[in-house]
């Protein structure tokens, strides 16, 4: 198709089309779980470096986690050289960006943008996750020393380089944006202007994490699961919700990553158990999962209020640290004529059962009297 012109404000009806098709391709890139196709990433590697005005890496190193790239890279003392995330990535896509800028309307670049590369949050939380299970590497400025040399330009790199994995290493996350150039390159035929980043387009499609640095790139494995509720948070009930050809996982419970045991060993959730979670997002995963029906139950929190909409239900620890819920009856009877019990978890600051139904509801408990038909 034609490329848009600078004063051209608007895409095609038929470029509008190829819009959805790239969208869901880089959706699918992005939470792939395949394992890389290697050939394709190393030719990435090379073809990044070359266009980033960098040699091509003398190693390149595959790790199957992040866990173990970190490790791998974190424990070389020399010959690999300084990082170039930067220059690799986000050079790179400033000089891109600014050649793009000259071809087509910034109207239309930033509709190709929020169309082609929206916030995907399942993969924004695994790569978050990622980041606070892998140990920083915090090398030291006598590490970085070793790596780039004595040389006053080796001293200038070290103050500069960045230590932390979330710096120096990069995810599917920081690679989303190449989707809306790939549109570019495609359908709106930029391709001399986006001929640089097909090195990186061919990374983005095959690996999970990278590290690059001068003489060597360090590459890792995309997760084998990659697993999340409806509302795109990391979960799993009943393993991990990421994992790793390697076996390293992580396990979470809508969207708060919570000890393995809490998942996989459920008989072993008591009231004590319960009590002596200091964290308390952990905590209240565990009574969900306990389900706080049975947590009631159990003796696990005391009736603090009752009226005609339930009973509120809550257990203290702290000053600041409560649970709360509401336990009503369905105004529907089941065929059986009985009627369900609902536990509805709301904040441990409501006083009463009708202020906290109108809670779930969005409604203060004034306004929430004043209807006829509840559920």
């Amino acid at each position: 198709m034609r490329a848009s012109s600078p004063t051209e404000q608007a895409l095609s009806a038929g470029q509008m089309a190829a819009l959805g098709d790239d969208r869901a391709r880089w959706r699918a890139i992005r939470r792939s779980t395949a394992p890389a196709d290697r050939d394709t990433p190393e030719q990435g590697v090379r073809l990044a470096y070359e266009a980033a005005g960098l040699e091509p890496p003398a190693r390149i190193v595959w790790c199957y986690s992040p866990l173990a790239l970190s490790g791998l890279a974190g424990r070389m003392p020399q010959g690999d050289g300084g990082n170039v995330r930067f220059r690799l990535l986000d050079r790179l896509r400033r000089r891109i960006a600014s050649q793009a800028e000259a071809r087509v309307h910034r109207k239309v670049l930033a509709a190709v943008d929020s169309a082609v590369n929206p916030a995907d949050l399942l993969v924004a939380a695994a790569a978050d996750a990622v980041i606070r299970s892998v140990p920083e590497q915090n090398l030291s400025m006598l590490g970085q020393l070793r790596r780039t040399g004595l040389s006053f330009s080796g001293v200038l790199q070290a103050l500069a380089a960045p230590r932390g994995f979330s710096t120096c290493a990069a995810g599917p996350h920081d690679l989303s944006w190449l989707g809306a150039y790939d549109y570019l390159r495609e359908v709106l035929g930029l391709h001399a202007e986006t001929e640089p980043l097909r090195g990186l387009m061919q990374l983005a499609t095959s690996v999970g994490w990278l590290q690059p640095h001068e003489h060597t790139c360090w590459l890792a494995e995309r997760p084998n699961l990659m697993c999340g509720d409806a509302r795109d948070r990391l979960h799993h009930a009943s393993g991990p919700a990421l994992r790793y050809p390697d076996g390293w996982s992580i396990w979470a419970w809508r969207g708060v990553e919570v000890p393995r045991w809490i998942i996989e060993h459920r008989d072993r959730i008591t009231l004590a158990a319960i009590d002596e979670q200091v964290d308390v997002q952990v905590r209240r995963c565990m009574i969900e999962i306990m389900t706080p029906e049975r947590y009631v139950a159990l003796g696990g929190a005391t009736c603090v209020a009752e009226d005609e909409t339930g009973i509120l239900w809550r257990r203290n620890w702290l000053a600041a640290d409560a649970w709360a819920a509401v336990e009503v009856v369905n105004a529907t009877p089941e065929p059986d004529g009985t009627r369900r019990h609902f536990f509805l978890q709301v904040p441990a600051n409501l006083r009463t059962a009708r202020e906290a139904v109108a809670w779930t509801y969005g409604m203060r408990a004034e306004a929430y009297a004043h209807l006829v038909l509840r559920t």
